[in-house]
């Protein structure tokens, strides 16, 4: 029993002895060349590669130990959580980094840090913060600074338009400024603080900034002067030619202008303005009218005495007055009406004159047909009116004859004077009664009544051909 336990014991004994040798050989391999130690040094070398030095921070978050990814997410977290203190005279104020707005490009610091600090670079290890460009969302700071301090920083007052009635014009109420930060001063401070590292504690002085509204007394005088013009030139228009006009201050009571979400908005009601546009016809409908010019032989011209006007006719009046309304509200007081044209004709009229001294009468004629025949009076024998064929060359409405050295006879006023040769001329005669045939009264003019001088001196312009003859 004895024996055979000994020998079974001893068996046993020999048996664990090879499990343990066999076990610890297994153990020795794996840790010499196996597989799982080669992947514990590549992880290590991989992590050398892809992370981040310790001991380095960009914008206040740590980004030691980090991948490009998780540093580029810790340094967007931080900024927004960040404690930023803006002190000034007044006192300070503390606000968060996302109620102010900060920003920063997360993406390239992260990536600027894991490439100018690798974790494998170890002269790198704990060299500190990486340079950052911050920047600030001027409109959501400047709200929050207003809340944090009301008294600092105040809200800008916009300028305003109104109407004054006994100037018959827009003028400006004044803005306001309003006071707050100068945000590229604390962009760029904030800036080389997170650059140059910083615990908790990240401090700002303040630079104030006189803050302009949205609407400035420049922009608002701009439109001022824009709604000024319009009252001005406002009418209703064919082609350039205003043929209907409205008083500016008819316009102005058409007119509403508010300053709505920081802009001028102008309104204009067009059932204000339907009574006005309901008189357009009557004021627009025309017939044409001829142009008449004078000419002589030659088909010269000697003067237009009638300018042509074109005919014209409405087309209608349904929607003026909404698309004026919208026209005016635009700032254009010009509006253009769609008319149907009758096109005026350019008539030529050809004037001559003639005077029968033995008939003692003058002649006027248009276009080879008689228009009026007066009886005159011509030069005496010693002083005749010459014969021939002459053209007008000056007109007086009133003239003194004589009354120079060198002449016999002064006559003061003499009306409606028409020269054709030399001194001689036709003019109205106050001074005697005495026309027709065989009238020798003048010093060589030729006299007629004052009518009929004041008919000549419209009919014969300068030009007009004269026909004197026995």
């Amino acid at each position: 029993m004895t024996a055979s336990a000994g020998k079974g014991t001893t068996a046993l004994s020999i048996d664990d002895s090879k499990k343990s040798r066999r076990k610890r050989r297994g153990l020795r391999l794996g840790l010499g060349i196996g597989i799982p130690g080669g992947l514990i040094v590549a992880a290590a070398a991989a992590s050398s590669v892809l992370l981040i030095a310790p001991g380095v921070s960009a914008a206040g978050a740590t980004v030691g130990w980090h991948t490009a990814d998780f540093a580029a997410e810790a340094v967007s977290e931080q900024l927004a959580a960040s404690e930023i203190t803006i002190t000034s005279e007044s006192g300070s104020v503390t606000l968060t980094g996302a109620e102010l707005g900060l920003s920063v490009d997360a993406a390239s610091v992260a990536s600027s840090a894991h490439d100018s600090r690798p974790l494998w670079n170890v002269t790198t290890w704990n060299s500190g913060p990486v340079p950052v460009t911050i920047s600030v969302d001027d409109d959501a700071a400047l709200d929050a600074l207003r809340d944090a301090a009301p008294d600092v920083y105040t809200i800008p007052e916009n300028a305003s338009l109104t109407y004054d009635a006994k100037a018959v014009a827009y003028t400006v109420v004044d803005a306001v400024p309003g006071v707050g930060l100068d945000f590229d001063a604390f962009a760029a401070d904030l800036s080389r603080v997170l650059s140059t590292g910083t615990d908790d504690d990240i401090t700002v002085t303040a630079t104030f900034n006189e803050v302009q509204p949205p609407i400035t007394t420049a922009i608002a005088t701009t439109e001022a002067e824009s709604l000024n013009t319009m009252l001005a030139t406002a009418g209703f228009y064919v082609d350039d030619t205003k043929v209907v006009g409205v008083k500016p201050a008819t316009v102005a009571s058409w007119l509403t202008v508010e300053n709505i979400d920081d802009a001028v908005h102008v309104y204009a009601d067009a059932s204000a303005i339907e009574p006005v546009v309901a008189t357009l016809p009557e004021k627009v409908n025309r017939e044409a009218v001829d142009e008449k010019i004078v000419t002589n032989s030659a088909g010269t011209h000697l003067r237009t005495i009638q300018e042509g006007k074109d005919g014209w006719k409405l087309d209608g009046t349904d929607g003026i007055a909404a698309a004026y309304a919208e026209q005016l509200a635009s700032g254009n007081g010009k509006y253009q009406l769609e008319v149907t044209t009758d096109p005026a004709e350019s008539i030529e009229l050809f004037r001559t004159v003639e005077v029968d001294k033995s008939a003692g009468k003058v002649i006027m004629y248009e276009n080879d047909k008689v228009v009026a025949t007066y009886a005159v009076a011509i030069g005496k024998p010693s002083t005749p009116t010459d014969e021939g064929h002459f053209t007008v060359y000056g007109q007086l409405t009133q003239q003194d004859m004589g009354c120079v050295p060198g002449y016999d006879y002064c006559t003061k006023d003499v009306p409606w004077v028409t020269y054709f040769n030399g001194d001689q001329g036709f003019h109205g005669t106050y001074w005697h009664n005495n026309f027709g045939a065989g009238a020798m009264m003048s010093h060589g003019c030729v006299n007629m009544t004052i009518a009929a001088a004041k008919h000549m001196y419209y009919f014969a312009q300068t030009g007009t051909e004269v026909w004197v003859h026995a």
